[in-house]
């Protein structure tokens, strides 16, 4: 299957974690600008961006729209999903399609981010329903301090989850944040989503439904 992957110019670990699982991919970076994109302005910058990559985006079976920038809610998922004329999985949709699949309720949130980025991964959260019931933020700021987090730091701080009776799922937010190469080390008692894996998820239900 052939993939065309979107994400920021501040993310320097996905590309490199996706190709370890598909064979096909072709990358496409948009800038870094700071902000959620969730305003009129904000869209159309980003729709002005893409539209001139279009082309080249849709020469594949799938797109992966791989940030959370200008797709926080429903409406975004639909606006960019109506821009391409092929089927995108987007980042955001997949973390929240997944915690559904799973039947999540009750969610203990991991984060590369500061407090004041965690606080909003927090409300989007429960924006959709979900209760967030503890939660970590690493307190790093900026793509390429994400991009360094050590394995170590990310499984230190899920297994803190795994350990909390409440929960019945564990989220690690974040593309940037590399998880892929670690995935196995992050099983435990509680099903563990993190935002790498329910974009492959996603994909996968893509594959199935065009075989």
């Amino acid at each position: 299957m052939k993939v065309s992957l979107i994400i920021s110019s501040e993310n320097t670990t996905l590309e490199k974690d996706l190709k370890m699982v598909l064979s096909d991919l072709r990358t496409f970076y948009m800038k870094y600008v700071p902000g959620h994109g969730e305003s009129e302005r904000e869209r159309r910058k980003a729709f002005e961006e893409l539209s001139k990559m279009k082309h080249d985006i849709e020469d594949a079976d799938v797109i992966i729209y791989a940030r959370s920038y200008g797709v926080f809610s429903k409406r975004g998922w639909n606006e960019f999903k109506k821009f391409f004329s092929v089927p995108v999985v987007i980042s955001t949709e997949s973390i929240i399609n997944t915690l559904k699949r799973k039947g999540s309720q009750n969610v203990f949130l991991v984060t590369p981010y500061n407090q004041f980025r965690h606080d909003y991964e927090v409300k989007w959260l429960r924006d959709f329903g979900f209760k967030v019931i503890g939660s970590i933020a690493m307190g790093r700021t900026g793509g390429p301090a994400i991009a360094s987090t050590p394995y170590q730091l990310v499984q230190d701080s899920v297994s803190i989850g795994h350990r909390n009776q409440e929960v019945d799922s564990i989220y690690v937010a974040c593309t940037i944040l590399s998880t892929i190469p670690i995935l196995d080390k992050l099983k435990g008692e509680k099903p563990v989503i993190t935002a790498a894996s329910a974009i492959l998820e996603e994909l996968e239900n893509v594959r199935q439904r065009r075989s």
